[in-house]
């Protein structure tokens, strides 16, 4: 289930362990449990949601709340 607080992450920007750039948040999947994550040249990636942010995985990058 979405947590209402997680819906700004929508369109943020996002640093992720491994990467060099950060990514944009593109959409939450809360059926599958899925954060999807677009970098540079159209690249996705799907993260377990929320495990990805609880484990310092993901860590959001935001100007507002």
């Amino acid at each position: 289930m979405l947590k209402k607080e997680d819906k700004y992450l929508i369109g943020e920007k996002i640093k992720v362990v491994n990467e060099k750039e950060p990514g944009v948040v593109t959409r939450i999947d809360e059926a599958r449990g899925l954060i999807y994550v677009l970098f540079k040249r159209f690249r996705e990636e799907a993260y377990p949601y929320p495990e990805a942010i609880d484990q310092g995985i993901l860590t959001p990058l935001v100007q507002r709340k």
